[in-house]
């Protein structure tokens, strides 16, 4: 997994290959449901609000980690995604691009 804590403008990148999930993610990142309630009725770009929040008030010492479990969830099914956003790249990965 990568070192650290994903910068904001890594979460607009990811907010945007999540939009149907959101919700769902959310919840798995363990964000109330009443702040998620909110983000639905005033945030604009309803993903990338709750990843900033998922990201302000975490305290996990491995955000990857919590958000590739996040992502491969059953209910999530972003494995692909999750990979490429949260592991770090090989020489071998590099190699094949």
């Amino acid at each position: 997994m990568k070192d650290g804590t994903p910068s904001d403008s890594e979460l607009q990148v990811l907010a945007a290959s999540i939009r149907a999930k959101w919700m769902i993610l959310g919840i798995l990142l363990n964000i109330p449901q009443d702040v998620l309630d909110e983000i639905y009725a005033i945030e604009e770009n309803k993903p990338y609000g709750m990843l900033l929040r998922w990201k302000y008030a975490a305290t996990s010492a491995t955000p990857y980690e919590d958000l590739f479990n996040a992502l491969c969830h059953e209910r999530v099914g972003l494995n692909n995604l999750a990979k490429r956003f949260c592991c770090k790249e090989t020489a071998y990965d590099i190699f094949l691009q």
